[in-house]
């Protein structure tokens, strides 16, 4: 009877109702993402597991498949882990989430749409690793290598850094080009902004594009800025807004400071 009501519940913990999703993208703070390394290099992924037993099947599974982990026993170590050293991914022992605090959920969820995750079961009577990706179809005969192969391997790294952000929607024009001329620039709209930098509306292609420039159209005494692309989430991909993730460069603390006083405290999201 205990092992149904497991299965159960780790059955139950693989579906997310989209709308509680959707509302917590908008409760979150900006996390900027690093890239220490070089995409397509050994990559490493955080396991979250509470069940020694699971946590040990998940981290051989790793390093036989060529991987590197680390284990985060508790919701609060693994916010301190990610906020500390790069990962590819999160390996989430579903038993551990159904069993985690009410007050962990949320965080849980939020960590879950930032990193790939992988939503694992260790089946101990057939002593083997089920899991999922969640709006994702894997091999089932080997789920956890191609979780490592799609979404790990040819991504990088990334460390999570927090800082407040505001939904605001700025016009910018974003551009390839320093000019960031108004002809050749795409027309666009910050979805939301922090000090640090903003995540930009786009529909172009921006894989493999380290730089660009961003000119803000409502504050125009402020030059083209030089941005960072940190992360890029292309059209039609989870089921997620378009664009790209950028910490601003270069800047000078007179146009950032302009730039801060657009910032409502009242549109502070919260972690």
């Amino acid at each position: 009877m205990r092992g149904g009501v497991h299965r159960y519940a780790a059955q139950a913990s693989l579906r997310i109702d989209a709308a509680t999703a959707e509302k917590s993208r908008f409760r979150m703070k900006t996390l900027w993402f690093f890239n220490p390394g070089q995409i397509g290099s050994m990559n490493k992924v955080l396991i979250i597991s509470t069940n020694a037993k699971a946590t040990e099947a998940y981290r051989k599974a790793v390093s036989t498949l060529g991987s590197e982990c680390e284990v985060a026993k508790s919701i609060e170590e693994m916010q301190q882990i990610l906020r500390n050293r790069p990962f590819n991914g999160l390996i989430l022992d579903v038993l551990t989430a159904v069993r985690a605090p009410h007050k962990d959920k949320p965080t849980i969820q939020r960590f879950s749409e930032i990193y790939p995750t992988f939503r694992a079961r260790w089946d101990e009577k057939n002593r083997k690793i089920r899991g999922m990706v969640l709006g994702r179809s894997l091999d089932k005969a080997d789920p956890l290598g191609a979780f490592l192969e799609m979404f790990c391997r040819h991504r990088p790294a990334r460390v999570c850094r927090v800082t407040p952000r505001y939904r605001i929607h700025f016009n910018v024009l974003l551009s390839r080009d320093a000019n960031c001329a108004e002809a050749q620039a795409e027309k666009t709209v910050t979805l939301d902004i922090s000090r640090g930098g903003c995540f930009l509306i786009s529909n172009q292609d921006w894989q493999g594009t380290k730089t660009a420039w961003v000119r803000f159209r409502d504050i125009p005494r402020i030059p083209p800025v030089q941005v960072e692309i940190r992360h890029f989430c292309a059209w039609g991909h989870a089921m997620q807004v378009p664009g790209i993730g950028v910490e601003f460069q270069q800047m000078d603390p007179l146009h950032l400071e302009t730039i801060c006083r657009h910032f409502p405290i009242s549109t502070a999201t919260d972690l």
